[in-house]
């Protein structure tokens, strides 16, 4: 009698990429979502990663109070250029 085992990974540990980059959109197209609601008119996602860099250069920006005088001015340049093309954008 010939006896054969056939080894196969249960369906739940597939690993797809399509799954991981969907997990990660989803908290982005509900800020996507509220900041379209805000605004009153639809934004794109490229538009909401520009107001979400904005926001993080602003945080960069005003809080390290006591940061060396160029990282505070690196930091400022930063801010001005995410406000700069959010405009553009929007």
């Amino acid at each position: 009698m010939k006896k054969e085992l056939t080894l196969t990974r249960p369906k739940s540990a597939d690993f797809n990429v399509q799954d991981v980059v969907n997990a990660l959109k989803r908290p982005v197209e509900m800020l996507r979502r509220y900041y379209a609601h805000v605004l009153e008119r639809d934004i794109s996602m490229r538009q909401t990663m520009l107001l979400l860099n904005a926001q993080a250069a602003f945080l960069f920006t005003a809080f390290p109070v006591e940061a060396p005088l160029p990282a505070r001015l690196v930091c400022c340049a930063w801010l001005l250029d995410a406000v700069v093309r959010c405009r553009r954008a929007l």
